[in-house]
């Protein structure tokens, strides 16, 4: 009898869970930014090839410190789009005849390229790149393969940049209010998220629960994932313009 009784409050208990799961608190879903101070906080930054100090940088926003410089590719002509996967840097711009470049992320050497893409934004999951275009999105292997192209809801000319994390991908608009953009790549559907002001900005970043942008004068700004409040802005030690920020982290 004990073990029926077992049986049946499971039964209870999965389908309260299924009923109001749509309407869990997004904490619940997206979590808590996390505030770790033994956390440093490292990424990589590049900036644009026709202004002061072009290049890409690994740079301790902790320590304030730039910790790594590599040369940008010869042939790539208005680097906008940048992302690291652990093991190679990916990066990209928006001229004409570019390439996405798959880089050593110790000496700046080109593993790969993947001739004739013009993109703002770059982002990487597991094997797959996916790359701004105007106002789509497009899913490619690493070797260029073409999976899928997302179109999106974006009104404007183009797709500054965008990031992904799980089953979300994050995209930029250009606009100050309501700016940032999550899109649930299962169902397609798009939300806005509010409170984040993007003034200036080309870039984005979605790491440890919080939306990361750059601003005009290069300080990197905190926002919280769940709710769009902003944490803090850090100024850098990067001249030039900012075009793409990347989290660094250990595979």
């Amino acid at each position: 009898m004990k073990t029926l009784k077992t049986f049946f409050g499971l039964i209870a208990f999965t389908i309260l869970i299924s009923s109001c799961n749509r309407n869990l608190p997004e904490d619940f879903l997206f979590g808590n930014s996390i505030e770790n101070e033994d956390i440093e906080q490292r990424w990589w930054i590049l900036t644009h090839k026709k202004y002061e100090s072009p290049g890409i940088y690994l740079y301790n926003e902790t320590t304030s410190t730039i910790e790594l410089e590599l040369e940008l590719p010869e042939n790539l002509e208005s680097p906008h789009a940048l992302a690291y996967d652990g093991t190679s840097l990916w990066v990209g711009g928006n001229g004409e005849n570019e390439s996405i470049y798959e880089l050593n992320p110790e000496t700046g050497t080109i593993r790969s390229e993947i001739r004739n893409i013009s993109t703002e934004g770059i982002a990487v999951q597991d094997e797959y790149l996916y790359y701004s275009n105007f106002n789509s999105i497009n899913k490619i292997e690493k070797n260029g393969s073409l999976i899928e192209e997302i179109p999106t809801d974006n009104s404007t000319l183009n797709i500054p940049d965008i990031a992904i994390d799980g089953n979300n991908l994050y995209y930029l608009r250009y606009s100050e209010n309501e700016s940032v953009i999550r899109l649930n790549l299962n169902s397609k559907i798009e939300h806005t998220l509010s409170g984040v002001e993007t003034t200036g900005t080309y870039c984005l970043a979605i790491f440890n629960n919080e939306i990361i942008t750059v601003t005009a004068l290069n300080e990197i700004n905190h926002n919280i994932l769940r709710t769009g409040q902003s944490i803090s802005t850090n100024a850098t030690e990067i001249k030039g313009w900012i075009t793409a920020i990347a989290p660094y982290f250990d595979k």
